[in-house]
């Protein structure tokens, strides 16, 4: 490590899995928030010789290709820690979001093979999903309500009956500190009326968060995004690291402003 303001460290993972850089930036640690009012287990997703076999496409097996299957993800391992910003950096078809999807039990079609333990148990999916939030690339809101009233509505269906009523109130104000100033706008139509993109990707990320998930899952939150936007959006993403979750996202091409966020950066080399 080199003693300056901005530390970093290179390695190469077993294999040749990963390229892993880690960058730690000034006074990081002593920015590092301790938790929100619901309290939650961190966890650590470990995966080792993860395989993920799909049918072989009707146009490839047309060309005289004898295989009934394609290999698209090929003996990967890795670990994602809490409290840790992990990037999945590549460029499109590199398999980060196929990786991720993988990890997150959202595959409903080939076979994966390989071990995935949360903290050291076997991941069971049923259970996984309850600790386990999703930020799509695409979003999905409802254009007629507000901003509020989507966070509130996500932490009726997602928290505990365990959690009453105060408890849902104060956690679902905390985690409008993101949004406050959109408190009462209305959600609206992407493109047309409205929040702005930016906007929209921070209720996203913050609908994921109202259920007070230990590991959350990030398909490219920076997408179609500005400089200034995708500075913002990746400021409530930090934020939610901070909060000891374990916290992995893809993203194409980052800025420099935006690369030093990040607390690991894997650079995949996994396709077959």
């Amino acid at each position: 490590m080199v003693n300056n303001p901005l530390s970093w460290m290179f390695g190469l993972c077993i294999d040749d899995l990963f390229i892993i850089i880690f960058c730690t930036g000034p006074g990081q640690e002593a920015t590092r928030k301790k938790g929100m009012i619901l309290s939650f287990q961190p966890l650590t997703i470990t995966f080792h010789n993860v395989n993920y076999f799909v049918d072989m496409p009707k146009e490839m097996s047309s060309e005289g290709i004898p295989d009934k299957t394609l290999q698209l993800l090929s003996n990967v391992s890795g670990v994602f820690s809490p409290g840790i910003l992990t990037a999945l950096v590549g460029s499109s078809g590199a398999g980060n979001t196929t990786l991720m999807d993988c990890l997150a039990g959202r595959k409903t079609s080939g076979h994966i093979e390989g071990d995935i333990r949360i903290s050291g148990c076997p991941k069971q999916q049923k259970t996984f999903a309850r600790i386990s939030g999703y930020v799509e690339l695409n979003d999905i809101h409802s254009p007629q309500v507000t901003v509020f009233e989507s966070l509130w509505f996500s932490s009726y269906l997602r928290l505990s009956k365990e959690v009453n009523e105060k408890q849902r109130q104060e956690f679902v104000e905390e985690v409008m500190e993101e949004l406050n100033s959109l408190r009462y706008a209305l959600v609206g139509l992407p493109g047309s009326s409205g929040l702005s993109t930016e906007q929209r990707k921070r209720l996203t990320i913050s609908v994921e968060l109202v259920a007070n998930p230990s590991i959350i899952f990030m398909d490219e939150p920076t997408s179609g995004l500005d400089a200034r936007a995708a500075v913002i959006v990746m400021r409530t993403v930090r934020n939610t690291v901070d909060t000891g979750r374990t916290v992995v996202f893809t993203i194409h091409q980052p800025s420099i402003e935006i690369f030093e966020a990040f607390d690991e950066v894997r650079f995949p080399t996994f396709l077959k």
